[in-house]
């Protein structure tokens, strides 16, 4: 493995969540034979990027709600969400539903809804945050 070279993403930073597919990856470089003398005779180094993309939401369904609303279930709709993604509110974790890579389902209880004002919203999918997006509560 000495030959072979890893491009790393985001300044040398990896994921932790990214991690668990390390050795998955390692053991098949091995048995492909990168840098491996007895298995690659040509010695053809190849280099190998891991790319992790972070999560991104596009938009939230609704976007607002009167304070003091019945519960009721927000899309998230935008990229790169994994099956154990999780949808904060204010910083709180929400019970979060995945649908596709581009959507998820948030359960929004009347306890989220007791107070007017910009609610901040954002996926922890894989390790990575996504971009904010608020979510308005507004007078009724």
């Amino acid at each position: 493995m000495a030959n072979c070279r890893f491009a790393r993403h985001g300044g040398g930073k990896y994921v932790e969540a990214a991690m668990r597919y390390l050795p998955v990856l390692l053991a098949s470089l091995i048995l492909m034979g990168c840098g491996n003398g007895i298995a690659n005779k040509s010695m053809d180094p190849r280099t190998v990027s891991v790319v992790v993309l972070p999560p991104s939401i596009m938009e939230l369904s609704p976007a607002t709600t009167p304070v003091n609303s019945v519960p009721f279930l927000m899309t998230v709709n935008g990229t790169n969400f994994g099956t154990a993604s999780i949808v904060f509110w204010n910083g709180t974790p929400q019970h979060t539903t995945f649908l596709t890579s581009n959507q998820l389902v948030v359960s929004i209880t009347p306890q989220d809804l007791l107070f007017t004002g910009l609610v901040h919203v954002y996926v922890l999918s894989g390790g990575l945050t996504s971009n904010t997006v608020d979510f308005n509560v507004t007078p009724q």
